[in-house]
């Protein structure tokens, strides 16, 4: 039987607990089967994370024939590891989007979030799920006393900006010199900022736990877990939206599911390449500390630093709130995991003086597309395949947008915010090229990793630690020591597109830095684009490529 901690990868990707298990535990989550037959659909989504759940509960709706699969647990992806911000005030700015996209997409992207963020309310009242969903304002701050003036100045001039960017674009805004956040009363000040009105917040997984137990008694619904998707092909031909194309998604199992339409709402897509190139993957932290309720105000808080903090507030108990802080962003793979939670924890002391102790401590993965705006919609070279990507640092909210999309767009329906998040845009990429030509040279500037070793014997590994070695003349080996003492060996190489995979002390993951795939210390892909494990290795230092699922 598999241990306990091995078991929490299958119900997370990572070693850490998030603040969301507090009041609603892995056990609350409902269960599925395995797919164990070949099936036909109308709709297949893979991937049962807020991106696919929302989706497959809007197609469902609309009387469409829903199956949705999920490789682990569902929610044991993103969802579940992050801060729960639901908003249209988005962390890139509404004077940098409309640079990229101009005054018709900065607009149509103001405008679909505001729609993601309360249809969550819509969908929470209907299903009468508790989730903890309330509007509030947002607040972007600026805090003077870690800056000389006129570093003030200039971050009160670049909100002044954004406040007539968001009016432009029909968003509530307004700037006060004289703003204070109640609460923030540390020796590190803050006065002055934006007010965003009517954003919201909400619990994600009480949310989606609400959906999925009101889709499990839906008749045009099926839903299968531990059914990891190996490929997904169109098969047929079609011309000009004439023909006979349909779609085959294959599992690590051998069985097919045959549908009209795929959805792929895995955080990255499935193909080796599509949107991949066009984004950057990171790391972003969190924790939750105790402050007596009601002593912070309930609002969202953000700061302008370049490594900008994000905060909220959630449920503890009835004495007692929970303070939400993240930030401390960084690439995947290519930073020290340790520092970042005492960072975040000395920033918050400094600036709240009630927070008591800090009780959760978890990280999450953000994709960063060049151009700012998520890809949403059919994937580049089909007709049929649909990807969710790209959160940029907005899952929660742009994952329930995607529903909508998706949905209209597979029935036909010309959505006026589509252009904006089309896999298939032009224009913004464009514009983006010296972002991307910049991030592919640091990309490739990992495989550099293949002539480096973290670890010189196995005999230093600590207990409950791992490493890569790198013998000269071999392949790098992924070296896990259990708290046992027992070592377990991999192939190194990313089954992705061969990048050297790296510790990651926090999560107990191996991580790669070239697209930010991830793997549980047993091997086992937790996060794409490599769809397959880390291939076994034996005492030699051979791995074993058999039973080991491909790219």
């Amino acid at each position: 039987m598999a241990s306990s901690k091995s078991q929490q990868f299958f119900h997370t990707s990572g070693a850490t607990h998030s603040v969301w298990v507090h009041q609603d535990p892995v056990s609350n989550r409902p269960s599925f089967s395995k797919l164990n037959q070949d099936i036909e659909t109308d709709v297949c989504v893979i991937g049962a994370g807020i991106g696919g759940i929302s989706t497959a509960y809007e197609l469902v709706t609309r009387g469409r024939e829903v199956v949705l699969l999920e490789a682990r647990q569902v929610l044991s992806g993103e969802t579940g590891r992050t801060s729960g911000h639901l908003t249209n005030d988005l962390d890139d700015g509404y004077t940098e989007i409309a640079k990229k996209h101009g005054d018709e997409g900065a607009r149509a992207a103001a405008e679909s979030h505001a729609w993601g963020r309360d249809r969550v309310g819509e969908i929470s009242k209907m299903l009468g799920i508790e989730c903890e969903y309330r509007k509030l304002p947002a607040y972007e701050v600026s805090q003077y006393s870690t800056k000389d003036a006129k570093e003030h100045e200039d971050e009160m001039n670049d909100l002044r900006k954004e406040e007539a960017a968001q009016r432009k674009f029909g968003i509530d805004a307004r700037f006060d010199e004289s703003l204070t956040v109640r609460g923030w009363d540390g020796a590190i000040d803050q006065r002055g900022g934006l007010i965003v009105k009517d954003q919201a917040t909400f619990h994600p997984t009480k949310y989606l736990n609400g959906i999925l137990n009101w889709l499990k008694t839906q008749p045009n619904f099926r839903c299968f877990d531990e059914t990891r998707v190996m490929s997904v092909e169109e098969k047929g031909i079609e011309i000009l939206g004439i023909g006979n194309k349909s779609v085959n998604v294959s599992t690590s199992d051998g069985y097919t599911v045959k549908c009209n339409n795929a959805v792929e709402a895995t955080c990255v897509p499935l193909q080796k390449l599509s949107v991949i190139a066009q984004m950057e993957f990171m790391r972003s932290y969190c924790i939750a500390a105790r402050v007596p309720k009601g002593a912070i105000e309930d609002c969202l808080l953000y700061d302008q630093a370049e490594e900008y903090k994000y905060i909220r507030l959630t449920a503890c108990d009835d004495e007692h709130d929970y303070l939400v802080v993240g930030g401390c962003d960084h690439k995947v793979g290519q930073e020290d995991t340790t520092t970042e939670f005492d960072e975040l924890e000395k920033w918050t002391r400094e600036r709240f003086s009630q927070v008591k102790s800090v009780d959760y401590r978890w990280s999450g993965q953000i994709f960063e597309p060049v151009d700012f705006m998520q890809f949403i919609g059919k994937n580049q070279g089909n007709d049929h395949i649909y990807i969710i990507t790209g959160d940029s640092g907005d899952g929660l909210t742009h994952g329930v947008l995607a529903g909508r999309l998706i949905a209209d767009e597979i029935d036909g329906i010309k959505n006026p915010w589509a252009d904006v998040y089309s896999p298939k845009r032009i224009a913004s990429m464009v514009k983006s090229l010296p972002s991307m030509i910049a991030h592919d040279v640091q990309i490739n500037a990992q495989y550099k990793r293949f002539l480096q070793s973290d670890i010189t014997d196995i005999e230093d590994l600590g207990r409950g630690m791992g490493g890569v070695l790198n013998k000269a003349g071999s392949k790098p080996i992924a070296v896990y020591k259990d708290e046992e003492g027992n070592v377990k060996q991999y192939s190194a190489l990313c089954p992705h597109m061969k990048g050297v995979v790296c510790w990651n002390t926090t999560e107990k993951s191996f991580d790669c830095p070239v697209h930010g795939s991830r793997f549980s210390r047993e091997g086992i892909c937790v996060m794409g684009p490599s769809k397959g494990n880390l291939a076994p290795v034996d005492e030699a230092g051979k791995a074993d490529q058999e039973n080991v699922a491909g790219s």
